[in-house]
């Protein structure tokens, strides 16, 4: 008997600016995060607000999660990354991203995703702009958090 196939999750939420802090580590550790992932990471990130909460700890989650421990790559926190398809942006793969500490407050329905080019340039978005995005949730061997 075959594993159970997930449902994909759709998340949609409005553009935000961020404070350039992802532009700092994405860069520094530009060539550990492009290894990990398999593909070149652009150093920024693209800052979602979700009109709800996102739990990263949700076991719906746990298959597709990939752990960068901070040892990997000599960072100062582990990583979280969960592969998603950028639906409003011609279907490009993305990550979302997150360090192990949990948002707080506020925050907790704000979510960043990194990808291969600069998503707010490339495809011309500004803040209050809709983005849809489909959350990749099969198994990933060795990237159970």
């Amino acid at each position: 008997m075959g594993a159970a196939k997930l449902s994909p999750e759709r998340l949609v939420g409005k553009v935000e600016a961020g404070t350039q802090n992802a532009n700092i580590w994405l860069t520094r550790f530009n060539a550990a995060y492009a290894r990990k992932l398999g593909m070149p990471v652009f150093p920024g990130s693209l800052n979602l607000r979700l009109p709800h909460a996102f739990d990263w700890t949700d076991p719906r989650y746990a298959r597709a999660l990939i752990r960068f421990d901070r040892s990997e790559y000599g960072g100062e926190r582990d990583i979280l990354f969960l592969p998603c398809r950028l639906e409003s942006l011609e279907g490009r793969p993305g990550f979302l991203w997150t360090t192990t500490t949990p948002r707080q407050g506020a925050d907790q329905d704000l979510v960043e995703i990194v990808a291969d080019i600069p998503l707010r340039a490339t495809f011309g978005l500004k803040d209050g702009d809709l983005l849809a995005v489909e959350l990749v949730l099969g198994d990933r061997s060795g990237g159970v958090a």
